[in-house]
This record gives structure tokens, sequence and C-alpha cells, in this order.
């Protein structure tokens, strides 16, 4: 049994571990410290910051304990100091370092936040596919939130409410947008009393009569811009001074501490409802109506139904919300910060009383106290909900924000008071607000995303960069190829309106409001050359960049020198023009396009032999063992080479290299008088027809550190190219005709062996019987496979209860009389047709059978000459065969007593 080790170690004057180092905090309180040893216990259940206790309380009981715990020290101290012992030898011994509390944190949250922030460590793959299934599922809550309030806003009683609210200035106001947006003729003006003055004053306006009209009945007015931006600047002055803010609206407070969550979940369903502390609770549409009658709510809903006014009053208006779900990122705009009540939270409690006397003066001169009210949602800069209102005379857009922004209406020409709706700055970031998903929600239930026109400049991605699922390249057919699935697009499908259903509004906004613009190119005017600037510039280069294979043309001047370094390490280097830069090759490589260096060329640059095959590397290194060099080779740029012309053939021979071929990469590097006929299967015709070949190598292949040639077809002279191919034909078709030959062969004998199936499975039924119930029952009963088989399947469905006894009709088993074998004792009138081969050997009388006992064909006797009773037994046979003799019956009744095995006869055909 091992000795057993106290969680206090006794006094040593080793020093504590190296990683745990000690907080610098004052000395003087714990001046116990000093003289004793750091123990484990004092950070396990000792620790003043896992305790409620009073120091005092706890010191008393560390001195309580340290007098219990004494002996046990006492009796353990050999052990330990044999542990002491040898790492006192190596150690040298140090004083003992003050010792200081240890803070343990104990944080029940399964995510630490601060450790991924500060980088100590990564998040891993499961927490990643959290947060983004997170994101995912809390975007399609929040569009079918809006959907709900979208169809809310459609209410005809909400319109009723809305409407009945409106004073008459503005139900005018109605009437001239409608009458000068041409959707109702103006009323017609009454007959003034003609005037019987004469002279100049009755004649001035002979051309133009009191009857006559500015424009045309029925068409809009644009003569002061659109009529229906008027009316939108009355109804959002109207709606500010109606709508008062009482509660918070949608926010984004990020990722919470799991016990606070739960603790927020738990007082939003067991409490009782707060709004400021959870937030405004709309439970049904009868509590939307009773908002819109009293004309309080939040933000959100005030935009929700400032969208079903003009709605209710025949505008085209779209319910837009800019989404605020939870990122899918690790930033710190994703980590959940507590709200600290403001300054101006504050201020209306410490200055009520004031305030109070206030409201009683403002109230006798029908004043709405705003000083005393709580602000609800003023750290949020940007609105959450707005409206879309379509012109009916343009079709163009117009944006709407009926509560927050100062200036409320952004038409479609003025893009940057559209981007305004786009949240921006320190403010927004410390309120976490983003532009993700913009979706705009119109009268007849369907959507659509518009967040392209609220990015600034309308460029993608923008802002919502981090925020919002990008592409994802899906990889489809060939290597290389790529489709983008857009997870926010295929969200979006269950909401958008059919393509036959588009209004004019639809698809003016598709080919331009919608359409994202390409980010502009900012064209760096480089004044200065740096390094890098060189290294990327496409028009200049200096020539330590210059690649393995790129070379300065000779002659070639620079235009300007550079100067790298400073003080006395400054260099100048020489700037030449990329035009200058020639591409360079060596002989090898330039003979596999076909070229050579011409005669007499001095290569352009030197540089050390690329070796890739092995044979190729042993001769580099040979070479590097004789010299003591890296051996170098030339590169030529390609006006220093010339086509390979080889010599044309003589006396129809080809000639051939070391290989026994020829080099053929490309079409001039045949010789003349030979012809190059790439057809496969030509050496063997060429052999046959006695043509003098060479075999065409058009490249190399490589791999394991080898090099192996590419080899197509032949190269033959000129006057025997029709002969090899006349030849190569025939072969082809001769080859073409064994291999149909072949697979019809192959075709013949899968016909052959389905055909033997098919014989063999009609023989077989036709000798033990099939479809035939009766006869199945019957062959079965005397089968003991079979018989052992639906034992089996009884027993396992009794589960092995066998205390119930089955019907006997329904539960005959072979195995229980005799097992398929005749038992003796029984009479001869029930016979089963059974012919035993051996005739010296007596047969008995079968078992009870479970057939009907008045059927004629069971005992029907047969003589002793029929066919039946002379053929050699082979199987069980039927019903209609079952006949013996009546001189085999009676010896059977003779050998009643004896008990015999009936011989059987093994079949070709497998059970």
């Amino acid at each position: 049994m091992p000795p057993f080790l106290p969680r206090k170690r006794v006094s040593s004057e080793d020093p504590p571990p190296a990683k745990r180092q000690a907080r610098p905090d004052n000395p003087q309180a714990h001046p116990q410290a000093t003289h004793a040893p750091f123990h484990l216990s004092d950070s396990d259940s000792d620790s003043n910051s896992l305790s409620d206790a009073p120091e005092g309380l706890l010191n008393k009981g560390d001195a309580l304990q340290a007098s219990d715990e004494s002996e046990d020290e006492e009796e353990d101290i050999d052990w330990e100091d044999a542990i002491d012992a040898k790492s006192g030898a190596i150690t040298p011994t140090v004083a003992a370092p003050e010792l200081q509390d240890l803070e343990l944190t104990l944080d029940q949250n399964e995510t630490h936040v601060s450790d991924l922030l500060d980088g100590k460590k990564g998040p891993s793959k499961i927490e990643r596919q959290i947060r983004i299934q997170t994101h995912c599922m809390h975007v399609q809550c929040l569009l079918f939130h809006n959907a709900i309030r979208n169809a809310w806003s459609n209410d005809p009683k909400v319109h009723e409410i809305l409407r009945k609210k409106l004073p008459e200035g503005i139900h005018k106001e109605v009437k001239k947008w409608r009458i000068a947006s041409g959707l109702e003729l103006p009323e017609p003006k009454p007959e003034q009393p003609k005037s019987k003055k004469k002279g100049k004053k009755g004649q001035k306006n002979k051309d133009w009569s009191d009857r006559s009209e500015r424009l045309e009945p029925g068409q809009p007015d644009m003569s002061r811009g659109d009529p229906i931006i008027t009316l939108i600047k009355v109804l959002v002055a109207y709606w500010r001074k109606q709508f008062r803010i009482t509660a918070p609206g949608l926010r984004k407070y990020g990722y919470r501490p799991v016990s606070a969550l739960e603790t927020a979940i738990t007082e939003f369903r067991e409490e009782v409802h707060d709004s400021e502390r959870h937030g405004e609770r709309i439970a049904n549409l009868d509590e939307f109506r009773a908002i819109a009658e009293s004309m309080q709510g939040s933000r959100d809903v005030g935009a929700q139904l400032f969208t079903a006014l003009a709605r209710a009053l025949g505008i085209e208006a779209r319910l837009v919300g800019s989404l605020q779900p939870l990122g899918f990122g690790w930033t710190k705009g994703e980590t959940y910060t507590p709200v600290t009540p403001s300054k101006a939270d504050k201020e209306p409690e410490n200055k009520g009383e004031s305030e109070g006397s206030e409201s009683d003066s403002d109230s006798a001169g029908n004043k709405v106290p705003t000083k005393g009210r709580k602000q609800f949602d003023k750290d949020l800069p940007f609105p959450i909900y707005w409206t879309e209102v379509a012109s009916p005379v343009t079709n163009e857009i117009i944006s709407v924000d009926p509560l927050v922004l100062s200036n409320p209406v952004a038409p479609f020409a003025d893009t940057d008071l559209q981007a305004n709706f786009e949240p921006r700055g320190a403010k927004a970031d410390r309120a976490k607000q983003v532009i993700c998903y913009v979706v705009a929600h119109s009268s007849d239930g369907t959507a659509k995303e518009v967040t392209t026109r609220y990015l600034r400049r309308r460029t993608w991605p923008g802002k919502t960069k981090g925020f919002r699922i990008p592409l994802e390249k899906v990889p489809v057919g060939p290597r290389g190829h790529y489709i983008a699935f857009d997870w926010f697009g295929m969200v979006m499908r269950g909401y958008q309106r059919a393509r036959k259903s588009k209004t004019a509004v639809d698809e003016l906004e598709e080919t331009r409001d919608l359409q994202p613009n390409q980010p502009e190119k900012k064209k760096t005017t480089q004044t200065v050359d740096t390094l890098q600037s060189l290294r990327t510039s496409t028009e200049f280069v200096l020539e330590r960049f210059l690649r393995r294979e790129e070379a300065l043309r000779p002659g070639a001047e620079p235009v300007r020198t550079f100067i790298a370094g400073k003080g006395a390490r400054a260099k100048e280097e020489p700037v030449f023009r990329r035009a200058d830069v020639l591409k360079c090759l060596s002989a090898e490589s330039w003979h596999k396009e076909g070229r050579q260096p011409k005669p007499g060329a001095v290569a352009l640059k030197r540089v050390p032999i690329r070796a890739v095959t092995l044979m190729r590397k042993r001769e580099v290194d040979e070479l590097h063992r004789q010299t003591g060099e890296k051996p170098l080779q030339g590169l030529y740029a390609r006006d220093q080479t010339e086509y390979i012309i080889p010599p044309p053939i003589q006396d129809g021979r080809i000639p051939k290299n070391e290989y026994g071929n020829i080099d053929c990469f490309v079409p001039s590097m045949v010789p003349a008088g030979a012809a190059h006929v790439p057809l496969p299967g030509t050496v063997r015709v060429c052999k046959k027809l006695g043509i003098d070949y060479a075999e065409a190598v058009t490249g190399f292949e490589f791999g394991s550190k080898m090099a192996v040639p590419v080899i197509q077809g032949v190269v033959v002279a000129a006057e025997n190219e029709g002969l090899l191919r006349d030849a190569w034909k025939v072969e082809a078709a001769e080859k073409r005709k064994k291999e149909e030959l072949k697979a019809e062969k192959k075709i013949l004998q899968t016909w052959r062996k389905f055909l033997f199936g098919l014989r063999i499975m009609e023989r077989v039924r036709d000798e033990y019987g099939g479809g035939d119930p009766d006869a199945d029952r019957e062959r079965d009963s005397h089968n003991p496979f079979a018989a052992q088989k639906k034992k089996r399947d009884e027993e396992s469905d009794d589960d092995g209860d066998g205390e119930e006894m089955p019907d006997r009709e329904s539960s005959y088993n072979a195995i229980d009389h005799g097992g398929g074998f005749l038992l003796p004792g029984h009479e001869d009138d029930a016979d089963d047709g059974l012919v035993v081969e051996h005739h010296d050997q007596k047969r008995s009388h079968a078992g009870p059978s479970h057939t009907d006992a008045n059927d004629p064909d069971d005992n029907e006797p047969v003589e002793s000459g029929s066919p039946a009773a002379d053929s050699p037994p082979v199987s069980i046979s039927s019903d209609s065969d079952n006949e013996v003799d009546n001189g085999e019956a009676e010896a059977a009744e003779a050998a009643e007593a004896e008990y015999v095995p009936r011989p059987t006869r093994r079949t070709r055909g497998r059970w």
C-alpha cells in the first residue's frame, strides 16, 4: 500500500515553482507568511477570496486546524524528508519568498470571451459553428417578427383609428396631394360674373381667358417638385408632435454569460412584466390597436404605426427593418456589456421636485412637459425601423424616418441623405448598431432586401463586412469551377414577390437603386520611389527584383536612379523599364520549343543548373565535386535562338538519336521528306511492313524524380505514309472485329447462364412444387429443415415461453412426429407417397397427416406394374402421385413393430 501524503507540507527551504509568482501586495498584511511556507490548502479551502467569513474568524480557524494536523505531519515527516533529501542535494538553499494571497476566480460560464479577445486562445470549431447557427436562427426570427408587424400595419381597424386622429388641416393636405399627383380631379371652380369693363384693361388677357387652367385636369403637377414630399414632411411633423416614446425598442446586447442569460430568462418569464427591464411586449393585434389609440410606445412601434398611417391615406408604403442579430464573430462588439444608467436617466429623478412645479405652470399654458419624462434609446443614434414611400408620379422610393433622424425625408436623388440611415461612428459602435440585412416589407406581405440603397456610395460590402454571412464558393463540376451560394438570398426566397406580380416600382429600383456600384480604384500618384512600389510596379523595375528567367535587354539604359539605405549605407541603383526585361530560357528549354541558340550567341544570364531528375542531379553533383563550384548554365532570349531545321532524310532512312527515337516537339522538327503519323499501334504495323521508322517523342512527363518521354506515333518516309495509314486502318478494323466478337461471346455466355438458371428454377418448381399453398404446406411438413426453421420462428415469437400450448393444426411440426421419418405403429391407410429406394428394407407408416382424411387421392391403390411404382424415387411427390402397391403396404404392416429409417437419395439440387 503506498504511503499517505498529506495535503499540507512541512516547512521547507525550497522555493515555490517558477510558474507561481507572488503578487506585489503589502507583506505586513500577513506576518505569518515570512515564517511558514506556501501551503496548497491555503488556496484551496482557506482562501479569503472564496469565503464570506471575516478575517479574524478565519485566522482562528487556521490556528485550530494547524494544531489538529500537527500530529499527522509528524508521522509523515520521514517520508517527506526522504523526498526533500534528494532535491536538497542538487538544489542550493534559497530563502523562502514572502507568501501572498492566491485569488481564484471561478467562472460558471462556458466560454471565456476575455481570453478569446486577448488572443490567449482561439475559439474552437464547435464554438464557431454555434455562433454561426445562432446568427442564422436570430436573423430568421427577426424576419418573421417584422412580417407579423407588417401584417398588423395592414389592419383596417388600425387604419381607421389613425385616420380619425388626423386634424382637418392634414386631410386638406392629403387632398391637395391627390389632386397634384393626378389621382383625383380638381373641383370645378364657380363661374365668375362677366366683367363689364371695356377698353385696354378689359382686353389685356385676350389670349388667356378666365376659364383657362395652368395644367390639364388629371395630370400631375411637378412644378414644385414631387407633391408627395410636401405631404410626407407634414405627416412627419404631426407624428413627432403626437407620438410619445415610453418604452425601449429592439437593440443588440451581444452574447451574455450563461448565468446572466438564465437570470434574464427567469425574470422575463416569472416576474411581472416591466417594459424598462424586459423591453416592450405586444402580445396580439388588440394590444397593437390599443397602442395606436394611445399614441405611445417604443420608437420601433412608432415607425410601424407611421407606416400604417401612410397606408391608411392611400400611399404605397413599406415597413423597413434593419435587422440587428447576434453576430458570428468574436470581437468586442459581440460581447455583452451591462447597461449603466446615463446622466440623462438620472437627471429626471434628481430634479423631479423642481420639474413638478414647472409642469404645473406648463399645464396652465397647455404645454406637455418633456424634461421630466424618461428618454428611451437616446444612445441609439440611428433608427432600427423606418418607412419607404413610393411616389405614384415618378415610381421612386423616398425613405422616411418619423422619429430619430434630424433629416427625416431622404429622396432618391439625394444619396447622402439615404446614407444617413447607415450606422457609423463611435456612438453607433458603443450602442452595437450595425448594418447587415435591411429588408423592406410591402403591404401585400412580400419583402425584398434593400441593403444596397443605404450603403455609403452603394458599394459592397461596405459596413456589412464581418456582420453578414458572406457568399460561399461551392465547387461544382471540374476543378476550378465554383458557384456563389448566398445564404440570406435563400432565406429571402419565401418572402420575395413573384416575377409576374412585380410592379413598375420594383422594376425601376432593381435596375437603378439596388444595383451595387463597383469600388473605385484609387490611382496612386507615386512621387517618391520605394522598394515596395518598385517591386510591384508594372512600368519600372530594379535589377535585383528580376526573376531567374528574366534579364535586361542588351543596351538598356536606366531611366533614373534609386537610393537605397541612409547615411553611409546609402547605395544608388539604376531603375529600368519593364519593357526592357526579356524572358530567357536555357538551351534545353528552347529545344523543347523547337528552337536552338544561334551560333556564337552569348548567354544574357548565367544561373545555377536546376536539376529535376535523379540522373541530372547526380551529374550536377559530380561537376560540383570536380570543380568545387556550382555548375552554371546560360539563359538565352528568344531573339538569340532560331528554329531547329533537321537535314532531309536520304534513301528513306529516318535519323534517330541515341535512344532510338526522334524528337518531334513541334512540326518544324520533322525532317524534310518524312511524315509524322500520330496513330497508336503504328510500330507493330511498321514492323510487319518492314518500313524504317522512328518513334516520335512529343514531350516529357516528370514524376518520381524521373523524366518519362511521351511517344505519339512514328515518323516514316513520306512515300510510306499512305501505305502505313491503309495498313493501320485494316488492322484497326480487324482489331475492332475481334473486340466485337469477344463482346458478343461474353453476352451470349451471360444469356446462356441466365437461361440455365431459368431452366433449373423451372425444374425445381416442377419437382418440388411451388405456387400451390396446399402442396407447399404438405412438402414443408415432411421437410426437416423447413420444420426446424418454423420451430425457431415460433420460439422467437413466443420469447421462450412454452407453457401455453398452441393449436394442433396451426402449430403442426414434423420434428414432433418423427422428424420427417416414418413412425411405427400406425395404420397403412394414410400413405404419404414416400417410396423406399431399396425394396428389401421395410417401410413403416408415416406420421399423422394434417391433410383432409376424406381426400380420395391420398390412399388410392396402384398396381405394382405402374410407372409410379417401378420408377426410382428422386423426390417427395405431390398428392396426386401418392401411389404404392399393395405388397409394399402389407410388408409395412408386417414390420410395424420395428422402426427403420427411410433411406433418402441425394439429388443434384441444393436445399
